[in-house]
């Protein structure tokens, strides 16, 4: 935990359990429904597992998550306790905020395929599926080796992200720059604009392409009332 800020003010004190480093970002994901080690740190892949597991044990003496033992598994699941879930307005706020005030523009750097498909995978809209499996193969053709190719197989019960070919035909083939994509995830531009502007190609049958905006869905952010998203989500 944060060195204590030696003041009685609740928000210096909240501010020693949530500014130190990576802390708001994990609670981010425990937010949106990562409860495993590797999926939190799945959403949040410039983590060292090290840190994580140390901010995971200073979440837990603040009271914010409990760690419970997985039933015929090893390991633990984290899940927020109701103090934990209280935060969800807070960081909705946050990123709302960010969006409305600082406007900034999203650097190469910050667009990061790992993070951004690990995004798009949980975000999918599975009841808006055209078909009973849709099977994108997503290529970045500007990041680096072992981040560049993708696959998600998307199904009505749930959807898989894979960094090797997992042997289904492909449906859809996304050629882009991450920062485009990342843009079009975050709302910052469209996915017909990016597409126009070459930034993004898209090749399969036309009704896949025509209702991927739709069935794709976006980040949270990207829509006018990320309160009532994150809560549509989590449903």
């Amino acid at each position: 935990m944060a060195e204590s800020y030696g003041q009685f003010c609740p928000i210096a004190q909240a501010a020693e359990v949530l500014t130190e480093r990576w802390t708001l970002l994990v609670v981010r994901e425990l937010l949106m429904g990562s409860t495993r080690f590797n999926e939190l740190q799945r959403g949040v892949p410039r983590m060292s597992s090290s840190l994580l597991s140390k901010r995971l044990r200073e979440l837990e003496r603040a009271g914010v998550i409990v760690r419970r033992p997985l039933e015929g598994e090893r390991g633990h699941a984290y899940e927020l306790t109701p103090a934990g879930e209280a935060l969800g307005p807070l960081v909705v706020s946050l990123g709302t905020w960010s969006r409305e005030h600082l406007k900034r523009e999203i650097t190469a750097e910050e667009a990061d395929p790992a993070l951004l498909m690990w995004d798009v995978r949980r975000s999918l809209r599975l009841d808006r599926l055209p078909e009973e499996r849709v099977v994108t193969f997503f290529r970045y053709r500007d990041a680096e080796d072992g981040k560049r190719a993708w696959w998600l197989v998307a199904e009505p019960s749930g959807a898989d992200l894979c960094f090797t070919d997992p042997g289904h035909s492909i449906d859809l083939q996304v050629d882009a720059e991450a920062r485009a994509m990342a843009e079009v995830w975050v709302g910052k531009t469209d996915l017909g604009a990016a597409m126009r502007a070459k930034r993004i190609k898209v090749n399969g049958p036309d009704h896949l392409i025509r209702t991927m905006p739709d069935w794709l869905g976006l980040s949270t952010f990207a829509y006018p009332d990320p309160a009532a998203e994150l809560a549509r989500r989590l449903a």
